[in-house]
């Protein structure tokens, strides 16, 4: 489930296995702009940082790591590159060892992004072989329409917690 919070700008991802993350509104802002609107624009992606609350393990994504030097980019493909690891471990160290990997993120040009075979594979990897300190992961793709939004975790079936518009944010599909 999906609820697009107004008044904040944040958006909060409600997985079926009681975890609760709130995405920034300043990570929203930055999905949109790497919609693949072009037919000149590459497949970005990165990994989803933030931090988790001790209470109840609630998480909150507020950095995105960006393509950059040692990714691989084309129309319709992305390869992460170790680099996102190691900002993952400088984020880690910045926020007095608190900030922590909470999911992956690309985009597709498509208008209601969808995940593709080599997604899937990446995701099952992911949840199998990533460290993670959450319920599970959080797997973003950026369409050119609307911004879809999965979860996954170990022993855990893929749910898909539904699409946000990117022109009005309204919340569709579950």
């Amino acid at each position: 489930m999906l609820q697009y919070l107004k008044s904040s700008g944040r958006l909060l991802l409600a997985p079926p296995n009681g975890w609760r993350v709130v995405l920034s509104a300043d990570v929203l802002s930055q999905f949109y702009g790497f919609r693949q609107v072009s037919s000149r624009m590459p497949e970005a992606g990165g990994t989803l940082l933030g931090k988790l609350l001790v209470e109840d393990g609630s998480g909150v994504v507020e950095y995105l790591t960006l393509p950059g030097k040692g990714d691989r980019q084309s129309r319709f493909g992305f390869f992460r590159s170790r680099r996102h690891q190691r900002e993952g471990l400088r984020y880690w160290q910045a926020n007095d060892e608190t900030g922590v990997y909470l999911g992956l993120w690309h985009t597709h040009p498509e208008a209601t992004p969808k995940p593709s075979s080599v997604d899937l594979a990446d995701w099952r990897r992911a949840v199998s072989e990533d460290v993670y300190h959450g319920k599970g992961i959080i797997f973003v793709i950026v369409g050119t329409d609307s911004i879809g939004f999965w979860h996954g975790g170990a022993n855990q079936q893929l749910c898909h917690l539904g699409h946000l518009k990117h022109q009005n944010q309204e919340v569709g599909g579950v």
